[in-house]
């Protein structure tokens, strides 16, 4: 669903003028009053709360780093600061490398003799990805994470994770907000957007085997 609509949806619950179909643009736009843009702003905000709440499929991908001899750092390529990392893989020795905490790498690293071969561990630095040995030569690593997606900006982008939650969520956040209930009282609204989550987080669960830890504030 395109953010226009989306912010539509939040509207319409509130009771609001909704966005022109003719808004094509992004929220400077003169298409948009002071009060839709604060909904757009809601959505995004519910969409980063849906987003941080489970490792969807859809935001899942599989990114590739080939290592240089001598060289533990690379960028991840596509990472931001709200990447998860689900799992690294050096491709070339068929092998699962495990990650490392900050202690361990800096006392292997700093502390011990400088080592150089197939990486054994890595360690995360926001999005960098260090190696443990330094590698000695030319590998293949595959990391397999999650990327959420992008604030949403132009009124036809169209957003990846379900649009239920968010529109629940960001209508609970304008009830909090303006501080009247228009019909529905803030809590009930909150309520109703963690079980849309929790319901939309089953059904994505049973898209992999395995996997049903999950997490909603």
């Amino acid at each position: 669903m395109a953010y226009r609509s989306i912010i539509n949806k939040v509207l319409r619950r509130l009771r609001e003028d909704t966005v022109s179909a003719d808004w094509i643009g992004n929220l400077v736009d003169s298409d948009v009053d002071d009060y839709q843009k604060l909904i757009g702003d809601f959505v995004n905000e519910a969409k980063q709360k849906v987003e941080d709440a489970w490792s969807w499929s859809f935001l899942r991908s599989l990114q590739t780093v080939t290592t240089s001899a001598s060289t533990a750092t690379y960028a991840i390529p596509s990472a931001t600061n709200r990447t998860t990392i689900l799992q690294v893989i050096d491709d070339s020795n068929d092998f699962v490398i495990p990650q490392m905490s900050d202690a361990d790498f800096y006392n292997f690293t700093f502390v011990g003799t400088t080592q150089n071969g197939s990486p054994l561990f890595y360690r995360l630095n926001g999005t960098d990805i260090s190696f443990y040995p330094t590698p000695d030569a030319a590998y293949t690593i595959k990391i397999h994470m999650v990327l959420p997606q992008d604030d949403l900006e132009e009124a036809t982008t169209t957003l990846t994770v379900p649009e239920h939650p968010v529109v629940l969520g960001a209508y609970a956040l304008a009830l909090v907000e303006r501080g009247e209930d228009g019909g529905t009282g803030p809590g009930v609204a909150s309520a109703a957007f963690e079980k849309s989550l929790a319901d939309f987080i089953s059904k994505d669960t049973n898209r992999t085997l395995n996997e049903t830890v999950w997490y909603a504030s």
